[in-house]
């Protein structure tokens, strides 16, 4: 089976686009930890510019 993943850069994906992909990674391909870990960081970046942690927060995951 074809999986389409569409072709939103991922600098352009909010926060909770961001986490969806994430969800679909774990069943789509859980073993892809380079593409993980891009996503994670990128949810971090979006998170902290736009709402999400304030100074003193720390993300953990």
């Amino acid at each position: 089976m074809t999986q389409n993943w569409g072709m939103k850069p991922v600098g352009a994906m909010t926060a909770m686009e961001i986490r969806a992909a994430l969800d679909r990674l774990d069943e789509v391909a859980p073993e892809d930890t380079a593409l993980e870990l891009a996503l994670r960081h990128e949810l971090y970046r979006v998170a902290s510019e736009d709402w999400m942690f304030d100074e003193d927060s720390v993300l953990v995951g």
